[in-house]
């Protein structure tokens, strides 16, 4: 399941997340999306590692070299694809990695892609300019989808 692409001069890998990535990720989620989930609950590092127990071998990592710069997680519901979630270090966002990526799940033959979003987050408006449209409204997040095959 290892992928390489290049994106915009960057060369990047991909592998299966481990268990011995769980200060990455958790710490990547802490800094990327508790802020905007604070605003509704309290978001907590036992609900994070109930989680990561559960799926952490479905998160794909995006290695740029040896460094880890983001993971991804995809979830296939019959003809739709889901994506649970992307996440970027900082110092690797706004540099069209996330559209390369949108583009490339796109790609993969599924009928509609689906994800949700907090309202609160920017990424709502990346989402919509991508062509996503809103189909449900619930408990503070967009459920949003396209319709892509």
């Amino acid at each position: 399941m290892k992928k390489e692409f290049i994106i915009n001069n960057f060369k990047i890998k991909t592998r299966k997340c481990r268990k011995s990535d769980y200060n990455f990720v958790f710490g990547l989620i802490k800094k990327s999306i508790f802020p905007y989930i604070s605003k509704y609950f309290k978001p907590s590092k036992e609900m994070f590692d109930e989680r990561f127990k559960e799926d952490y071998d479905k998160r794909v990592i995006l290695l740029r070299g040896k460094r880890r710069i983001g993971f991804y997680q995809l979830t296939v519901k019959k003809d739709k694809l889901d994506i649970t979630g992307i996440f970027l270090t900082p110092m690797y966002q706004n540099k069209h990695i996330g559209s390369f990526l949108m583009n490339y799940f796109e790609k993969l033959g599924y009928k509609t892609v689906t994800l949700q979003v907090w309202e609160n987050n920017p990424a709502f408006k990346f989402y919509k300019k991508l062509g996503y449209k809103v189909v449900l409204k619930k408990n503070h997040k967009y459920h949003m989808e396209k319709i892509v095959n």
